[in-house]
């Protein structure tokens, strides 16, 4: 499986999905970043725009990739986008959307695995 995934960030802070708390998705109520699997007639960079598109009703035409890397077997596309106007954002998937700093993300405890070394990483680079 191929997954892509999105930062979208404003200022120091970043956004993160409450997955739906539904036994039938993968880590369920838990915080994590926009994204998904990869469908075989797309690119990494068009999936992570279709869900976009899809979780936030947000529309972009290229997203920055900035991490290409493997976990648990899968490969993982996460880009990057800084967000202007948060008033355009509406939540069509997940149970809820909130702003974490770094130090409020690396200290929760219902993240989706692999969530806070994802984010050292965005915050080095």
């Amino acid at each position: 499986m191929t997954y892509a995934g999105i930062i979208l960030f404003k200022g120091n802070k970043i956004l993160l999905q409450l997955r739906d708390n539904s036994p039938k998705i993968s880590n369920p109520n838990k915080w994590g970043i926009f994204g998904g699997g990869v469908e075989r007639s797309e690119t990494p960079e068009q999936a992570a725009i279709r869900e976009l598109k899809e979780e936030l009703g947000l529309r972009v035409d290229k997203l920055d990739l900035f991490l290409q890397t493997e976990f648990n077997n899968e490969k993982i596309y996460l880009f990057r986008l800084k967000i202007k106007n948060v008033s355009n954002l509406r939540l069509n998937e997940g149970a809820d959307m909130a702003f974490f700093s770094k130090e409020e993300i690396l200290n929760l405890k219902n993240a989706v695995p692999g969530l806070k070394d994802m984010i050292k990483n965005f915050l080095i680079t």
